[in-house]
């Protein structure tokens, strides 16, 4: 019930934010394309056409945000999270449109250039519409990462990406009227690609978020260290966290714990651990376990011999589920590589042969992991 009403205020706040949005930029769309075309300026019409880019910008955080709160369904178990990455991804490719579209009209102002004319009144408009940008960049930038709304953080940044854009403007309309000096398609043109570039960014990111990316550090190391808190946790392995959407994480995990524990006591403490997790990080997380040995000389000798037969080998990262079944002579083990060995499964072929040779009366069992965290 908690996380539905935080879902909800989510929802609202990123839906308030996105209207205050819209309103700000039809205003500043129509007084801008107002004083353009009064004064021929292709350099004002195109940062007007840039603000309805954010007006439609926001029209889709809003449907996006709408969409994605719908719940999971038969279809769809991980829910609708992920449509708020298509939905920004939209957005990018709008930006996209409009940059080429404004760089077409940029080069043919330069090829072509027009009498401009301007006054104080327009001079002043563009000034105040600099200040309004910087004040909806931030409150809307603010209010993204407080609901950490990818979308809506991207229109904040933009937002203050185009009071920097409009300043350029205004330096090239005030050349204009004070000096008779007209740069306008060549700034029209260095506003169209910064346009592109912006479209650029926010499309590389929403591809990572929809390929999946390595989580943040800092919550990998929380989360690990949340765990160890736990009694009998002896390591913690094999972190996986998949994003269904800002807020909708599934993650998996493996501890090591001793081999002396039954399932009577490792069930309520995967499950203690599970929770914990969700509380405090609203992950739900699946806990599995590697037995870990009692202390013993031949233990020891084994895991000695592979420590030595895996320090040849300068991309391996880790070895972890090290046991040993001393009755069934069987010696358990992963090991990750870094992303740079070219042949993993070959190279772990290799030190099984090693290993055979220290340990002839033992069967392996070893299986090549992967780095998908820290």
């Amino acid at each position: 019930m908690i996380l539905q009403e935080n879902s909800a205020a989510r929802n609202r706040g990123i839906t308030l934010a996105s209207i205050k949005g819209i309103i700000g930029n039809v205003v500043l769309v129509i007084f801008k394309m107002i004083v353009g075309l009064a004064s021929n300026s292709i350099a004002i019409i195109l940062d007007a056409v840039n603000n309805l880019t954010d007006v439609l910008s926001s029209v889709l955080t809003i449907v996006g945000t709408k969409l994605a709160a719908k719940g999971a369904d038969k279809e769809h178990p991980f829910g609708h999270g992920r449509i708020e990455y298509m939905t920004t991804m939209a957005i990018a490719f709008i930006i996209l449109g409009a940059g080429i579209g404004s760089l077409k009209e940029s080069i043919d102002k330069i090829l072509h250039p027009e009498v401009s004319t301007f006054d104080i009144p327009s001079l002043v408009i563009i000034a105040v519409a600099i200040v309004v940008k910087v004040v909806m960049g931030r409150y809307i930038k603010a209010q993204g990462e407080k609901y950490k709304s990818d979308a809506l953080v991207a229109s904040g940044i933009d937002a203050l990406f185009d009071a920097v854009i409009t300043f350029a403007t205004l330096v090239s309309a005030g050349l204009v009227f004070f000096f008779n000096f007209d740069i306008q398609g060549y700034v029209g043109a260095v506003i169209s690609v910064l346009i592109l570039k912006a479209a650029y960014d926010i499309l590389k990111e929403m591809y990572n978020h929809l390929l999946g990316v390595r989580a943040d550090d800092n919550l990998i190391r929380d989360i690990k260290e949340t765990i160890a808190q736990h009694p009998n946790v002896g390591g913690v392995y094999d972190l996986v966290l998949n994003s269904y959407g800002p807020g909708e994480t599934i993650g998996s995990v493996h501890i090591t714990v001793p081999d002396t524990m039954t399932m009577a006591d490792i069930h309520p403490l995967t499950k203690g651990i599970a929770v914990h997790l969700y509380k405090k990080f609203g992950i739900n997380m699946t806990v599995g376990v590697y037995a870990e040995n009692q202390p013993s000389v031949e233990v020891l000798e084994i895991r000695q011999a592979l420590d030595q037969v895996v320090s040849l080998y300068t991309h391996v990262v880790q070895v972890h589920a090290f046991y040993v079944h001393e009755e069934k002579k069987v010696i358990y083990y992963d090991i990750i590589f870094d992303f740079d060995e070219e042949d993993p499964h070959g190279t772990l072929e290799k030190i099984k042969a090693e290993m055979q040779k220290r340990c002839p009366d033992y069967v392996q069992f070893a299986i090549v992991d992967t780095d998908f965290s820290n």
